[in-house]
């Protein structure tokens, strides 16, 4: 009987064992298991949340890039614009400046030439007197009538245009 004994403990053992297995599956292994997955699920929609948070960065990313790239090609197109436009004023200033250039050396000539003119006809006119008082010395005559003078203009009028 003490075989029975053993054998009806080991029953009563595995009784228990059975009831504590069952009442721990219920108030014990179902909160554990709720409270896991739903941190799994939690960790889940964490990642989740951070996968799409870093797809719509990478987005910001490839948009922030495309408008500096859209940034960069306008500057390039403005400098370029204003280089062109530094250009065409540069030389629209060089063409004044040769048209000044060549404005002021026409006018050098003329006042050149009419500096020359004032000199010839000053020349003329002291020439003219020195020929009347070498004329009034050799004839031992004044020459003082205006014909006598218009005579002597236009015989050095004659000289200057042979030469």
């Amino acid at each position: 009987m003490n075989v029975l004994n053993l054998n009806g403990q080991i029953i009563w053992v595995f009784v228990n064992l059975l009831i504590l297995f069952l009442l721990m599956k219920k108030f014990l292994f179902g909160p554990i298991t709720r409270m896991l997955d739903a941190r799994a699920k939690g960790v889940s929609d964490t990642l989740d949340q951070a996968d799409a948070r870093l797809a719509e960065a990478e987005q910001s990313k490839q948009e922030y890039d495309k408008q500096l790239a859209d940034a960069r090609s306008q500057a390039a197109q403005i400098i370029a614009e204003s280089r062109k436009r530094a250009d065409l004023a540069y030389s629209r200033r060089m063409e004044e400046a040769e048209q000044d250039v060549q404005r002021l050396n026409e006018q050098a000539a003329r006042q050149r030439e009419a500096d020359r003119q004032v000199m010839l006809d000053e020349a003329k006119q002291e020439i003219a007197a020195l020929v009347m008082l070498a004329t009034a010395k050799v004839s031992k005559q004044v020459l003082d009538s205006d014909s006598d003078k218009a005579m002597v203009s236009a015989f050095l009028d004659e000289a200057g245009d042979e030469e």
